[in-house]
């Protein structure tokens, strides 16, 4: 019964205030979208991929044309299933091979990683300063106090930096990624995919022959066994950091995506006001860069741990333990 009277109070009390500016308050927050910005964000399976993107297979191409050939690019070096055949020279080749596409791809998904939050933070950025363009028309009409007002412009100038911040990472990011590429201004193409992929519905097994390449063993040799633990630490890394994305994507961002939508169902009940949306809005953000931040250091690693795997086989063949 007191739960009962606390939400009639509170109903009461918000339509009083609301007689002046809550027709303008619901204009506002539809124009922004109900302040539901993960709900803006494209699936990355409804993406149509421009023919100009330069594809992440695409620069993978490019570095081993431009860094494996010019070398010791031999033929027969491009995969370890037929590792056992090959010459010393195709086993160097092949091992330079994984060490292109792990730099390669990592200079790649951070810039496109750095890209994905940046267009996200710029929607946040926009629902900011809808907020704070409201708060100061509430002010006026005497809805909200000045001390309202001060905290909103706090946020705004704080949110602002943030986006300034991301916009250097972006860049920052951009010409690593030409350096890494060897760019010049009659190639230059550095528009890269607009999302990272998601997570693999299974994480990745090992085969019977990498497991053995990376168990404890009985060769006493420093290097052996810095590579086996450098293979063992390098998949236990891949499946934390599986979990975590993979924990983001199915429970936390869909969690967080039915919370916005009971507080805009509030909002439109007028349970909460304009500012509660606001903080949520600020949660579904974290929430966003987080999961990009997750599945970022995934995909690194989980092209981190193809090269590990290649260079515990090789050792794991060079000594001669079958």
């Amino acid at each position: 019964m007191r739960k009962l009277f606390f939400v009639v109070a509170v109903f009461t009390a918000l339509h009083a205030q609301a007689n002046s500016v809550w027709v303008e308050q619901n204009k506002l927050v539809g124009e922004i979208g109900g302040w539901r910005i993960y709900a803006k964000e494209q699936s990355p399976n409804t993406v149509t991929p421009s023919a100009d993107v330069f594809t992440l297979n695409q620069a993978i191409e490019r570095m081993l044309r431009h860094q494996l050939d010019s070398v010791n690019y031999l033929p027969g070096s491009e995969s370890i299933v037929n590792y056992y055949l090959l010459s010393p020279a195709q086993r160097s080749a092949l091992q330079q091979r994984y060490s292109i596409i792990y730099e390669t791809s990592r200079a790649y998904y951070e810039l496109v990683a750095q890209r994905e939050k940046l267009v996200h933070m710029e929607n946040v950025l926009e629902a900011v300063e809808a907020a704070s363009e409201l708060t100061s028309r509430m002010y006026k009409v005497g809805n909200v106090n000045e001390l309202k007002l001060l905290t909103q412009k706090k946020d705004l100038y704080k949110k602002r930096l943030e986006y300034k911040s991301l916009q250097a990472k972006y860049l920052d990011a951009k010409e690593r990624f030409i350096q890494r590429m060897n760019f010049d201004s009659r190639d230059l193409k550095t528009d890269v995919e607009q999302r990272l992929p998601d997570p693999p519905k299974d994480s990745r097994k090992l085969t019977e022959k990498e497991q053995r390449a990376i168990d404890l063993g009985v060769i006493n040799n420093p290097g052996t066994v810095q590579t086996r633990s450098t293979g063992r630490v390098s998949y236990d890394s891949y499946l934390e950091k599986y979990y975590k994305a993979k924990t983001y994507k199915d429970g936390i961002l869909p969690t967080q995506k039915k919370i916005s939508e009971e507080n805009l169902l509030r909002y439109n009940g007028m349970l909460i006001d304009v500012f509660h949306l606001l903080e949520d809005a600020e949660n579904q953000s974290k929430a966003v860069i987080e999961y990009i931040d997750a599945n970022l250091a995934f995909l690194i690693q989980s092209v981190r741990l193809e090269k590990d795997l290649v260079d515990a086989q090789m050792d794991y063949s060079n000594i001669n333990v079958r």
